[in-house]
């Protein structure tokens, strides 16, 4: 019988200090099992300085393309950064990266140099993501492959996302009407199943409906019901928790989140909900570990039977 085992990834350390201290002690005193790291946010070397005191913390790279100056020279890069030498906005990445307007290299190059940003400075990266979800758009899927293979990192997030409990909802758990959910369904569903299938992944990703995500309250009761309900299989709920930093707060649209968010992360009683419910927290270095032990056995039995 499959156990339940659940991944909880925290984003965006490094992005402040705030944040960054916020996923540690979610971590020390919470449930969060390993974190993303962005590496060109002004909190970035503290966030690697500080994760000396959480050597259990497992830690992946959080790509970013959208937020801030690359890693690269911007002359390196010309087709991610606008005139002042900064990332595009989300909003004009997102259609650069839909309409193919980007340099696939450069955007290799760029992802290859946040991932050695982040091995130079002594860490291992078990797992990979983005920022705003970049990678998976048409554009991004192959120099974010590309790069991850070139620098020997084996796990990215699931491309699927699921609710539970499971609603009679066509298309899931995604923005718009039936025909865009349909559509982005299908579509994270293949990526998955084809262009990512190399890299070990969770089953799916944790995810809320739209009106879930936009009302606070309501995202703490379906974090509570999606433990109560949570299938057998391997899964990932990705959080964004936060304390309050004056200087970056103030403008950051998710503030109230990331806040909730932490204290939801280092509530007891969401802990012993995780626990009743028979659910096994790992990491993604678990994940790695459960996956080449599963392929040595099986291969070890398949020289058996031959033999």
């Amino acid at each position: 019988m499959r156990n339940k085992r659940l991944i909880v990834n925290a984003d965006d350390l490094g992005m402040s200090r705030g944040i960054t201290d916020a996923i540690l002690i979610a971590h020390r005193y919470g449930f969060v099992t390993s974190a993303s790291l962005m590496v060109n946010m002004p909190a970035s070397e503290y966030a690697v300085a500080r994760l000396a005191s959480a050597p259990k913390l497992d830690v992946g790279i959080h790509l970013n393309i959208c937020s801030g100056k690359p890693i690269l020279p911007a002359s390196e890069v010309a087709s991610l950064v606008a005139s002042d030498g900064q990332f595009h906005k989300p909003p004009v990445m997102l259609r650069k990266l839909w309409t193919w307007k980007i340099n696939a290299q450069q955007l290799e190059d760029e992802f290859a140099a946040q991932i050695r940003w982040a091995k130079s400075r002594g860490l291992h990266l078990t797992h990979a993501d983005s920022h705003h979800h970049m990678h998976i758009y048409p554009a991004g899927l192959r120099p974010f492959k590309r790069a991850l293979a070139a620098q020997g990192i084996p796990c990215v997030r699931a491309s699927r996302c699921t609710q539970w409990p499971r609603r009679e909802m066509l298309g899931g758990p995604h923005e718009g009407g039936i025909a865009r959910r349909l559509v982005v369904q299908l579509y994270r569903r293949a990526l998955q199943s084809t262009v990512l299938r190399k890299f070990q992944t969770p089953d799916s990703r944790v995810s809320f409906l739209p009106q879930e995500r936009r009302d606070l309250e309501e995202l703490d009761h379906a974090w509570r019901r999606a433990f109560h309900s949570l299938p057998a299989g391997t899964f990932e709920l990705s959080c964004h928790p936060g304390i309050a930093e004056t200087g970056f707060s103030e403008t950051d649209p998710i503030y109230r989140q990331r806040e909730d968010e932490f204290r939801w992360l280092t509530d007891p009683e969401f802990r012993e909900c995780i626990r009743l419910n028979g659910i096994e927290l790992i990491t993604y270095r678990d994940l790695c570990d459960r996956t080449s032990m599963e392929q040595t056995s099986h291969h070890a039995a398949a020289q058996r039977n031959l033999g």
